[in-house]
């Protein structure tokens, strides 16, 4: 017999059964570190290639020729090098031909965040050309219902240039995190140890983040790919950097600073941003909140609009952000889906969340009583 039958088709006695399976109905799975990167290569394939390793990458781009400052080198896969080697796992990437534009740069990322990708990545690009071109994608696709990450490296070298690239970055709700200094890495086309720019250093830095859950924090973590800087700074200098005050809007806008010790390690976690997205896993949080809460909403589109299936996606709902507290992202939350009349006439079912993210430790204040 059917599952689903009207009263006026009953006409041989007997059971009939409806089945209404909305109660089993969950969001599919969501991605938190998939990397979308552009750059030029030797081979150009037309579409965008899915790389699970650096294999995939030469196989896919050719090798990298030795570096020459960036300038029409055949850098991508020097960057996938470097992305892999701090722990990058699947890669959407785009290749250029040498003497690409910041236009043609445009158009790759336009085709990239078609793809589940969170995290963008041009460490062939300058500074200003790279947030030339991420600065308004990640906001476009904010619009569209894809929230992503710029990672963006400094190739300034003096604080106050530093900074200055900093203030450039503007609104963008946490969503650009600028990286310096450069990094030491070793160039296998020249046979040689190479000091790499700052824009170099974002692709390690997003090798890193791709490896974390949103709720675990970069703070502190050590760059397993990377064995040295291509530049120290000063105690005074790294509390300029990381403290950063916009000149001219007078909020916070850190840099993520890399510094040598125990290895290379990322000071301290924060976006360009100085207000609630300071802390990049804030940003990550929410961005994993907002892409489940779409996932689990969507199956629910075409559904009855009545209080049964309403119930049904509060269900689906609270199941996922509950597993947001059991992952310690979140600290609690609350939850309702309503409609009014007029709601359900307009095809309208009301969600509002309201979520409490966790922070993380950034600073331990020990105060010692000695008698």
């Amino acid at each position: 017999m059917a599952e689903t039958f009207t009263l006026d088709s009953l006409v041989l006695p007997g059971p009939y059964v409806q089945v209404r399976a909305e109660a089993l109905i969950a969001g599919a799975a969501v991605s938190t570190g998939n990397i979308g990167i552009v750059g030029t290569a030797s081979s150009v394939p037309p579409d965008t290639e899915l790389l699970s390793g650096f294999d995939d990458a030469t196989n896919a781009f050719g090798a990298y020729d030795a570096f020459n400052g960036g300038t029409g080198a055949q850098n991508l896969t020097r960057a996938l090098e470097i992305a892999y080697r701090n722990g990058a796992g699947v890669t959407f990437a785009r290749a250029l031909a040498d003497g690409a534009g910041v236009s043609d740069y445009t158009a790759a990322f336009e085709q990239l965040i078609k793809d589940d990708v969170q995290i963008l990545v041009a460490p062939q690009l300058s500074t200003d050309d790279a947030l030339t071109v991420l600065k308004p994608l990640v906001l476009e696709a904010e619009e569209a219902g894809k929230d992503v990450i710029g990672v963006v490296g400094s190739d300034a070298v003096h604080v106050a240039d530093i900074t200055a690239q900093a203030d450039s970055v503007g609104d963008v709700d946490g969503r650009i995190i600028l990286v310096a200094p450069g990094i030491h890495a070793f160039d296998s086309a020249a046979k040689a140890d190479t000091i790499l720019p700052g824009t170099y250093a974002a692709a390690a830095v997003a090798g890193l983040l791709s490896t974390l859950v949103p709720q675990s924090s970069p703070t502190n973590r050590t760059l397993p790919g990377v064995s040295k800087v291509a530049q120290r700074f000063t105690y005074a200098e790294e509390k300029q950097l990381v403290g950063h005050v916009n000149s001219t809007t007078h909020e916070a806008a850190g840099i993520m600073l890399l510094d040598q010790g125990a290895g290379v390690r990322i000071v301290r976690g924060v976006t360009t941003d100085g207000g609630a997205f300071k802390q990049v896993t804030t940003r990550r949080i929410v961005d994993f909140a907002k892409a489940g809460m779409r996932n689990t909403c969507s199956p629910f589109i075409g559904k009855l609009n009545n209080a049964r299936v309403r119930k049904a996606m509060t269900g689906a709902i609270n199941g996922f952000l509950g597993s947001m507290v059991a992952d310690e992202a979140l600290i609690s939350f609350d939850l309702s889906v309503t409609a009014t009349r007029q709601d359900e006439i307009a095809g309208r079912a009301i969600v509002n969340a309201v979520i409490r993210p966790t922070f993380s430790i950034d600073f331990v204040a020990v105060t010692l009583t000695v008698e």
